[in-house]
């Protein structure tokens, strides 16, 4: 061992060492970074839930509350009509709306539904009967959802360019025999929502910065942000917040006219009934940019990384110095080695005591020269067997790569071809097409209601399932045919020098071989169904294998379309009913 190979050794330890400490500080870091952020933006999602879900409650509560006024008044409105003193009634009605100033107009109707007494005396005298929550409060008490005003639009002053809306709110009123008598109804000024969520919002604005977003049962905003009102909320969004169960979402949203998409956290929660009425399911929503509401998690994971290459350096210096502590001794056992005399293999090699492994290298070195003449014939002999253990572990090496190849070009489930062999095999029997100007077919198909299975009988059943396709489409097709798994269910088949006539029944034949063959389970078994797709591409309409496939996978969605376990055509479809191209 001369000293450039120890040089040599010392480099090699400080890069490892270096090496080693980089990549374990980067995945430490990295992870702890990842649990760290991913617990910081779980935090911030649910802190804009349980505002969501706070202003649901109060909502419910003022909702609830404007039904109870109304509940006792229609008690005491009961007394006073059987006395026909309407006047206490008018006096009880103003009473309420100073109460609480979101009242729009309080009215007390007849059994006919004429109005007897009303705030401001607004529509008194006039038959309100047709309006739907005269009719709906006769049997029960009534919430109605968001809507213009219609009697009272030209009656209420309105400042605003936008129009009135009101919530509707009324109960029945019987006499002491249960007989229906009237109704007390009112409505209540949409912006008294607003007004709650930015009372609600108002100490949390510094630290949350978000928004507040009504929506009705439909997802149509009704209360929001400027030029939000009217329009529709992501269909995904609307979903998840129809549930009974509130929670947070990241999507993109652009809810001004004309705005640019952004990706913003929404909180969201969902009106519930109650047993005396039925409310309106409205969705409320707090929405906060998505940068903005993750951005201290992104501060936290940069502070990390930098921690963590800061740490990486001190590490590395200290790999350094050990690696020199390390190699010092050996450099000077080198030297000694030098300058052994090979006539006088007995000449000695001082003893060191820096530390044990080299303690132990120094006493062992002198055998190293006696065994060197024992160790250059075992040398000679492992020559000799060199070439065949090369050309073994050639043979061993070319049979891993042949393995290597069928893994790169066969799909690991089925067996059957990739989707990238598919496509170098499909471009191959393209040019073949146009060379010998014959046509070639496509066939797209895949498993009918397969989400269905796994959610009934597990994954593990589902991948069963697609094996069993596969095989049963081998023994459909011919030999010729060119079959792959694309992706998921999803199988492709591509048929040289066969039109479309021929490759829809070879298609009906795929179909109806899987049709009869169910996927027999250790408890009953499992009937499976195909949709397929036919198109052909004959070669003077082009050369491209993706138009051929898009034709066929048009054809396919048809087929999904009109009612599945079928096979269509592409030239028997209406081209404008089919999925735009991607």
């Amino acid at each position: 061992m001369n000293i450039r190979t120890l040089n040599t050794l010392k480099i090699r330890l400080v890069l490892s060492f270096g090496i080693l400490i980089l990549a374990a500080t980067v995945v430490g870091t990295w992870a702890a970074s990842d649990l760290a952020v991913n617990a910081l933006r779980k935090s911030t999602g649910q802190n804009l839930q349980e505002v969501a879900v706070q202003l649901r409650d109060k909502i419910e509560l003022d909702l609830h509350e404007r039904y109870s006024d109304l509940a006792v008044a229609a008690a005491l409105s009961s007394q006073q009509l059987a006395k026909q003193q309407t006047g206490d009634v008018s006096a009880l009605l103003s009473a309420l709306a100073q109460n609480f100033s979101s009242y729009a107009w309080i009215g007390l109707t007849s059994a006919d539904g004429t109005v007897l007494a009303s705030t401001g005396d607004m529509l008194k005298g006039m038959n309100v009967s047709h309006r739907p929550w005269f009719q709906e409060a006769r049997d029960k008490p009534y919430l109605g959802d968001a809507h213009k005003a219609v009697l009272l639009e030209e009656k209420l002053n309105n400042n605003s360019n936008t129009p009135l809306r009101f919530v509707d709110v009324a109960v029945p009123l019987q006499d002491a025999e249960g007989n229906f008598t009237g109704v007390l109804g009112a409505h209540l000024y949409l912006d008294w929502v607003a007004s709650l969520g930015e009372s609600l919002l108002a100490p949390l604005q510094q630290r949350l910065q978000a928004e507040l977003i009504l929506a009705d049962k439909n997802g149509v905003v009704i209360v929001g942000p400027e030029d939000s009102v009217g329009r529709t909320l992501d269909e995904s969004l609307v979903q998840s917040a129809r549930s009974d169960h509130p929670g947070y979402m990241t999507l993109p949203m652009a809810m001004e006219e004309g705005a640019s998409t952004r990706d913003f956290l929404v909180g969201y929660s969902r009106l519930r009934d109650r047993p005396e009425y039925t409310t309106f399911n409205w969705l409320v929503l707090v929405r906060k940019p998505a940068s903005e509401a993750f951005q201290p998690a992104q501060s936290l994971r940069n502070t990390l990384i930098v921690s963590g290459v800061l740490l990486a350096l001190l590490l590395i210096v200290f790999a350094v110095y050990t690696a020199r502590r390390t190699t010092r001794p050996l450099l000077q056992m080198a030297r000694e080695a030098d300058r052994l005399d090979p006539g006088n293999p007995s000449s000695p090699i001082q003893l060191r005591d820096d530390y044990e492994e080299v303690r132990v290298l120094s006493s062992v070195l002198r055998d190293l020269v006696q065994r060197l003449t024992n160790k250059t014939h075992q040398m000679n002999e492992l020559n000799a067997s060199l070439e065949h253990r090369v050309a073994e572990r050639t043979r061993a090496l070319e049979e891993a790569n042949q393995r290597l190849e069928e893994t790169v070009r066969t799909d690991e489930l089925t067996g059957l071809n990739n989707r990238r062999f598919f496509f170098e095999l499909g471009q191959t029997a393209l040019k073949k097409a146009i060379r010998s100007d014959k046509p070639m077919s496509a066939i797209m198909f895949d498993a009918d209601m397969f989400k269905k299975v796994n959610d009934t009988y597990g994954h593990a059943v589902g991948d069963k399932a697609l094996i069993h396709l596969s095989v049963a489409a081998q023994e459909a097709l011919r030999d010729t045919d060119i079959l792959a798994r694309l992706g998921g269910e999803e199988f492709a088949v591509l048929l040289e020098n066969t039109d479309e006539d021929a490759a829809s029944e070879v298609a009906e034949r795929l179909r109806q071989t899987i049709n009869d063959k169910p996927l027999s389970l250790e408890r009953g078994h499992v009937t499976l169904s195909i949709s397929a797709g036919v198109a052909c591409l004959c070669p003077e309409g082009g050369d491209d294998l993706d138009t051929l496939l898009v034709l066929a996978d048009k054809a396919l969605y048809a087929a999904k379309s009109g009612g599945r376990n079928r096979v269509t055509r592409y030239s028997h479809v209406n081209v404008e009913n089919t999925p735009p191209d991607e």
